[in-house]
């Protein structure tokens, strides 16, 4: 059983390289400061779908999302940019896959 190696970029902090629908992203790992509140906001891993149709679960991944992933220029992205730029339901549980496998 092979077990996957953690970039020397993300183990600093910097992030894992992501290519989403042509854009590029960085996935910035959680800090343990955010830790508390990211478990109190009971983020859905599984299908996205009903999390997307729930008005706080909606607020919660926009939340997350502008505090775990940049785009090239290393600004936030929130969750109208990346509908804007024609992610799928797939794209979104992907992005809370990979923050929290490479945050550990």
């Amino acid at each position: 059983m092979s077990k996957e190696v953690t970039p020397l970029t993300t183990m600093l902090g910097g992030g894992e390289f992501w290519e989403v629908q042509g854009k590029k992203y960085t996935v910035k790992p959680l800090k343990l400061k955010h830790e508390p509140e990211f478990t109190g906001d009971k983020i859905n891993f599984g299908a996205q779908y009903f999390s997307l149709l729930d008005k706080k679960q909606r607020a919660n991944i926009d939340k997350w999302m502008q505090r775990y992933l940049v785009d090239e220029k290393d600004e936030p992205v929130t969750l109208d940019m990346v509908i804007e730029s024609d992610w799928d339901v797939a794209d979104l549980k992907e992005f809370w896959h990979r923050l929290v496998r490479i945050s550990g």
